[in-house]
């Protein structure tokens, strides 16, 4: 991948080689599928999604596994707690959790994304149904 600022996600799309591009590809439109108000960005290198002024799902396409990752997170106004408890409660045994409020969902390729689409979308809209800006319970 390249290391350039990329003006859009399109011309981000066009550096990334079939196979990511592919994954990439599926989530995105599982994502602009949602009946939710999403702006899309780069950020972190990777497709980004706002909600209400805050990123709240990022792709995370550099990491040591190689694996596409789509990063469950609430931008920066409300404080994690590593040790508590995930505020999702039903995240389909996808979601794994490194604190209260950020989740990981790795996938094995595009055919993981694809077959995992329904349990990936409820996750999703429960996710973003959540106030990103309430403290924990």
């Amino acid at each position: 991948m390249a290391s350039t600022k990329h003006v859009s996600v399109t011309d981000f799309l066009g550096e990334l080689d079939d196979d990511r591009r592919d994954q990439v590809l599926a989530l995105r439109e599982i994502i602009t599928s949602l009946d939710a108000p999403l702006s899309e960005h780069i950020k972190w290198n990777a497709p980004s999604y706002v909600l209400d002024g805050e990123d709240r799902l990022t792709m995370n396409l550099r990491n040591k596994e190689g694996a596409v990752k789509l990063v469950l997170h609430m931008g920066a106004v409300r404080p994690e707690n590593k040790k508590g408890q995930p505020v999702l409660a039903d995240d389909g045994g996808i979601v794994e959790w490194a604190s209260d409020i950020r989740g990981l969902i790795t996938f094995a390729g595009v055919d993981d994304i694809r077959e995992n689409q329904a349990v990936l979308r409820r996750v999703l809209v429960g996710w973003l149904a959540l106030d990103h800006r309430a403290p924990a319970v």
